[in-house]
C-alpha cells in the first residue's frame, strides 16, 4: 500500500494559554497518521509556554514534533518561519487558539490530490466561543456572509472572494510548492488576504463545503488597538491595490469601489 504523504500542521502561538491544549489534542487525534506538528511560539507573555511543554512531556512520542520559542516577531513573518521548519509535501495552519474536527486534515488532502491543478484548497468551519459553545454551523455563511453557491464554482470563486474576502482561518491546506511561489508578506497585518488573492487571480485555490476546524471567537481576538485597526485598514486597501493587475477589468472596478 502506498504511504500517504507527510503532512506538516503548523500552530503559530500566542497568548492562548486557556485554548492551546485542545487545538494541539485536536491535531494528535486526527485520523490522517503521516502527520508532523510544528509549534512557533511568537513570544507569548502569558502560560502558553508552559502549556506546550506540558502537552508535549504528555504526549511524547505520539507525533513528531519541532517546537521553537522566538521573540515576538508578528504573525507574518511567523508564518514563513513556520514553513521554513517544516518538513510536509502538504501544510495546514491551525491557530493556537483555534482547533481541528475530525478527517479535516484527510478531506482537504484528498481534494489536493483529485485536483492537481490547484494549489491550495479551503473549507468551511464552525465558529465557537472561549467556551466552545457553537456561535455558527457555517463560517462562511453564518459569520462572513459569504455565498458558498458561487465559491463552489471555479468561475465565479474568484469575484465572490474579491468582492468578499470571507476565508476563515484554519481552513487553507496549500502544497508546499505553493510557498515557493507566494511567500506571506511580512510587511502585512492581514497578511492571508495577499496570499490568497494570488492564489485566487490564478485559479489555483480549490473549495470544499466541509467543515474541517473550529474558528474561535473570544474577547482576545475580538478586541484591538486602535493603531492596529487604522494599519489592517490601509494593509487591505494597498492588498488589493497591489494585486489589481492580476484580475480582469471588470473585478479590478469592483476592488477599487
Amino acid at each position: 500500500m502506498k504511504q500517504q504523504p507527510l503532512i506538516s500542521v503548523l500552530v503559530p502561538a500566542y497568548n492562548h494559554e486557556k485554548f492551546i491544549r485542545k487545538t494541539l489534542d485536536s491535531i494528535l487525534e486526527d485520523d490522517y497518521s503521516n502527520k508532523e506538528l510544528i509549534i512557533l511560539n511568537d513570544g507569548s507573555t502569558d502560560n502558553t509556554e508552559q502549556e506546550i511543554e506540558a502537552w508535549l512531556k504528555d504526549n511524547k512520542g505520539n507525533i513528531p514534533v519541532i517546537y521553537k520559542y522566538q521573540k515576538n516577531c508578528g504573525i507574518s513573518k511567523t508564518r514563513n518561519s513556520l514553513i521554513e521548519k517544516s518538513n510536509g509535501a502538504f501544510l495546514v495552519f491551525i491557530s493556537s487558539d483555534d482547533y481541528l474536527l475530525q478527517e479535516g486534515i484527510r478531506k482537504r488532502f484528498n481534494y489536493l490530490a483529485d485536483n492537481p491543478e490547484k494549489l491550495a484548497v479551503f473549507s468551511d468551519c464552525i465558529v465557537v466561543d472561549e467556551n466552545d459553545h457553537i456561535i455558527s454551523e457555517s463560517g462562511l455563511s453564518g459569520y462572513y456572509s459569504a455565498n458558498k453557491e458561487n465559491l463552489k464554482s471555479d468561475k465565479k470563486r474568484k469575484k465572490e472572494l474579491v468582492t468578499n474576502w470571507s476565508v476563515p482561518g484554519g481552513t487553507l491546506m496549500i502544497k508546499r510548492e505553493t510557498y515557493n511561489k507566494f511567500q506571506y508578506d511580512e510587511s502585512l497585518l492581514i497578511e492571508d488576504l495577499d496570499f490568497y488573492l494570488k492564489l485566487v487571480s490564478q485559479n489555483k485555490l480549490g473549495f470544499i463545503d466541509e467543515k474541517v476546524s473550529a474558528y474561535r471567537v473570544h474577547g482576545a481576538n475580538t478586541c484591538m488597538k486602535d493603531e492596529n485597526w487604522v494599519k489592517i485598514q490601509k494593509d487591505i486597501i494597498n492588498t488589493y491595490k497591489k494585486n489589481l493587475k492580476r484580475f480582469s477589468f471588470s473585478l479590478q472596478l469592483r476592488m477599487l469601489y
